[in-house]
């Protein structure tokens, strides 16, 4: 009985000895596959950085205490930097990362947000600082920097200052500085050229007309054009345009012209107009025929239907004429 308990408690004893070595030299990535995942370093191809660094932790995964370090400048903001396997290669060794490239044609693109400052904020902020030098009258302004694209870091505030505004009031020609962000230690800065133009407003027809349509006051609308562009016989008061009529086709939103409307014609050529005359208390009418157009006012020749004879009369209305006391002897 002593001697099967002896040997029992000997074999527990070398089963111990025997579990206990082969757990100390087992890895924990032997052990559990799982641990094997998330020691496992992968680099990322496409990253998105805000700040003015990139860090090892930007470009591997599972790159460990490590991981904020510092390994490159960011690109510009809206910008992309590219890095070849050779280069990650390196960072990798140097930073003791087990990590290898695939292939040479590995790469990572490192792309840095930001928020776009667009053209009509730009516009906004020149507006502000010509107000600023004395400049009420309205006007737009031209950017001589078409192709302008100005990209903030997206942890940056996107504010406007407008510095050095010099211009040329005889041209409108300006130049001038622009900031951004706005009041802020190391801030960019822009140089902008372009001019500026005095608007002034100008009647328009609203709708399309035929010729001989008659402008109506609710016909009239206001637009805003360069004072430069304007040529000679642009009209810029309603009043001489409302009660007018279209010589020929207008389209909408057409600035009117002089040469493109007359008075409107009451009579037309060879229409039958009615004559009459007014002497004191006694009124004659008659029938005739217009050898000419005429508007309000206008004098025109008429022939009497009967007696044939020509004379000169004042148009006073649709289809009408009125003929002086010795006219209207002469047409009978």
């Amino acid at each position: 009985m002593t001697t099967r308990y002896l040997f029992f408690h000997l074999k527990a004893a070398v089963f111990l000895v025997a579990f206990t070595f082969v757990m100390a030299t087992t890895s924990p990535t032997q052990a559990t596959g799982i641990a094997k995942i998330e020691t496992t370093v992968t680099l990322k191809n496409a990253v998105i950085v805000e700040g003015n660094y990139i860090l090892l932790g930007d470009l591997f995964t599972n790159a460990g205490p490590k991981a904020d370090t510092k390994v490159a400048y960011a690109p510009k903001p809206g910008r992309r930097s590219h890095f070849d396997a050779k280069w990650l290669y390196r960072v990798a060794r140097a930073y003791g990362l087990k990590w290898r490239p695939l292939t040479l044609k590995t790469r990572a693109i490192v792309e840095r947000s930001s928020q776009e400052i667009f053209r009509d904020e730009i516009e906004d902020a020149l507006t502000a600082s010509f107000r600023d030098q004395g400049y009420q009258d309205k006007f737009e302004i031209e950017l001589g920097n078409r192709s302008l694209k100005i990209h903030v870091a997206a942890n940056e505030p996107a504010t406007i200052g407008v510095e050095n505004l010099s211009i040329n009031r005889s041209t409108g020609r300006f130049v001038a500085t622009m900031v951004t962000p706005a009041n802020t230690p190391g801030a960019k800065r822009y140089r902008l050229t372009g001019r500026i133009h005095k608007l002034v407003q100008v009647p328009v027809i609203s709708r399309r007309l035929s010729r001989g349509d008659v402008i109506r006051k609710n016909d009239i609308e206001w637009i805003d054009v360069r004072e430069h562009t304007l040529r000679r016989g642009y009209i810029l008061d309603d009043s001489q345009v409302i009660g007018m009529a279209a010589k020929r086709y207008i389209a909408a939103k057409t600035p009117i012209t002089t040469n493109l409307i007359q008075r409107p014609q009451l009579v037309s050529k060879g229409d039958l107009v009615t004559v009459s005359l007014r002497a004191g208390s006694m009124s004659l009418t008659t029938q005739g025929r217009a050898m000419e157009a005429g508007s309000l006012g206008d004098i025109v020749r008429v022939k009497n239907a009967k007696s044939k004879k020509v004379v000169e009369a004042k148009v006073t209305g649709n289809g009408t004429v009125k003929v002086s006391l010795l006219r209207a002897i002469a047409l009978n």
